[in-house]
């Protein structure tokens, strides 16, 4: 059978664990504020909302339960004075308007209000505890040893928490960024002009040329050949046939001169091109690799 010193003391470690239960709960809810504060898109989207509603609800809880040890420890004790529902109704109301949004929040998400609003809710509830707890124990004893050590745990836990925290969301807004700087590097670099290109198309023009200019040679060949066929033809005495095979050697010459004439053109053109690569290709040399990268 117990003694009432060891229930003493098991009352006194359980009262201890609430205590920091609740410290904990306060950190929780600090760090939802921290949260919402730095939020984003993907932070204000409904169901993120919705997981932060249960949260507050659950923290309150906790709260609650202590502040119901508090009541308890001096029975008889005249606390009416301070109203400790009205932050629990408040903050109640606030979970059930943050799960019942939709996405009625996003834009209030996006500028802090609710943030703010949940701020000043958790500071009026904290108020509201700490007068409770000072007037309870206003007439207790002083603080034990391990009630100090579980005060020092509590602040120590809300600072690693909150750093943490903030470490976090830094950690992952910094790695969208890289993100986004290595998929605009690959999508620049493979889109950049490249010199390789460049001395291909020029490599491929200058043998057009090539080939319209043996074309060119070979027609120019041919129509000599006609022309002196056809003076020779005509310095003597024709006949009937001879004169039918003048008029198909001219007609053959007129056919070849227009093909020249076609040739002519798309080696003008072609060498317009050419140049028009070359001149490309110097001023590609000219800039550096951070220049065309940037389309400067």
């Amino acid at each position: 059978m117990q003694t009432e010193m060891d229930m003493g003391e098991e009352s006194t470690a359980r009262k201890s664990d609430l205590e920091m239960e609740a410290n904990g709960a306060l950190s929780e809810l600090k760090d939802l504020i921290i949260l919402l504060d730095m939020a984003g898109d993907y932070l204000c989207a409904e169901t993120f909302l919705q997981k932060m509603a249960l949260a507050i609800g659950e923290n309150c809880r906790v709260l609650k339960d202590w502040s119901k040890e508090l009541r308890e420890r001096f029975v008889g004790k005249p606390l009416h004075e301070i109203d400790i529902e009205e932050p629990f109704e408040e903050l109640a109301s606030f979970s059930k308007d943050l799960m019942e949004a939709g996405g009625n929040m996003d834009d209030p998400c996006r500028k802090g209000t609710v943030a703010r609003r949940l701020d000043e809710k958790m500071q009026f509830l904290k108020k509201r505890l700490a007068e409770l707890k000072d007037r309870v124990e206003g007439e207790a004893a002083p603080y034990t040893a391990r009630d100090s050590a579980g005060r020092f745990l509590g602040k120590l836990k809300f600072i690693i928490r909150g750093f943490v925290t903030t470490y976090k969301v830094a950690s992952r807004v910094i790695f969208i960024l890289l993100m986004i700087c290595v998929f605009s590097f690959v999508a620049l670099f493979i889109t950049m002009e490249k010199e390789d290109r460049v001395l291909e198309e020029i490599h491929h023009t200058k043998d057009i040329i090539r080939s319209r200019e043996a074309q060119l040679a070979g027609i120019n060949s041919e129509i000599e050949k006609i022309r002196s066929k056809t003076l020779k033809m005509e310095s003597t005495i024709v006949s009937r046939e001879e004169k039918i095979s003048i008029l198909e050697l001219n007609l053959t010459s007129h056919k070849l001169a227009d093909s020249k004439e076609k040739i002519r053109a798309e080696l003008d053109q072609n060498r317009k091109i050419l140049d028009e690569k070359t001149r490309k290709l110097n001023r590609m040399k000219g800039k550096s690799f951070i220049a065309r990268l940037l389309r400067m």
